[in-house]
């Protein structure tokens, strides 16, 4: 026999209850936040941050973190893949961002040590970054 209550040879009717749980779910997931695409102002938004300086790194810490694996200071120059800069993977673990250099340079970087723009990916030479203005 069937469940109690219904008739031989018909299909259980769905219950409204049920049905309205799911729309109110599905309504939920559909107007949900998502960090990419979240309104400025909501979770997880960043332009309302302070940004941070990046960790220090290299020798006597007087670097600072460009990148997962670059290390670059005024007196050290740049550490790239280095033990000296290993202390930067820890950056990708924390939630806020940060950033290195004071001057932007190249496409997206920083200057990191005179004359070396660096961005997350990679370094290169740039005399934007030259501490001297050369006069020719």
């Amino acid at each position: 026999m069937g469940s109690p209550g219904s008739l031989p040879g018909l299909a259980p009717r769905p219950r409204p209850g049920l049905a309205c749980c799911y729309l109110l779910a599905l309504l939920a997931l559909a107007s949900a936040c998502y960090i990419q695409n979240c309104p400025i102002g909501g979770k997880r938004s960043t332009l309302d941050m302070d940004v941070r300086k990046c960790l220090p790194c290299g020798p006597g810490s007087k670097g600072r973190c460009f990148g997962p694996s670059i290390c670059c200071g005024e007196e050290l120059g740049c550490y790239m893949g280095t033990a000296e800069s290993l202390r930067c993977q820890e950056e990708s673990y924390l939630p806020s961002p940060c950033q290195s250099g004071q001057k932007p340079c190249g496409s997206g970087g920083r200057c990191a040590a005179s004359g070396i723009c660096c961005s997350s990916d990679g370094c290169g030479l740039d005399p934007a970054c030259d501490q001297e203005p050369t006069f020719s």
